[in-house]
């Protein structure tokens, strides 16, 4: 019985926080943007939260 614990499989999961939402996920990396240029380190719902703002004209950019 100790032996098949010792030998069972593991799964390691690596979560960072994202510097937009402060959330713990898998998917943070450094994301950019080319028009306009910015580069951010967030999950992909915020960068698409962000890049998507940027296509309003009348938003209020907070970078």
């Amino acid at each position: 019985m100790k032996q098949q614990w010792h030998s069972r499989p593991l799964e390691v999961r690596v979560f960072d926080r994202c510097d937009e939402c402060g959330e713990l996920k898998e998917d943070v990396q450094e994301r950019v943007n080319h028009w306009p240029k910015f580069a951010v380190v967030c999950c992909a719902t915020c960068f698409a939260d962000l890049s998507g703002d940027f296509s309003d004209p009348t938003a209020d950019f907070v970078l």
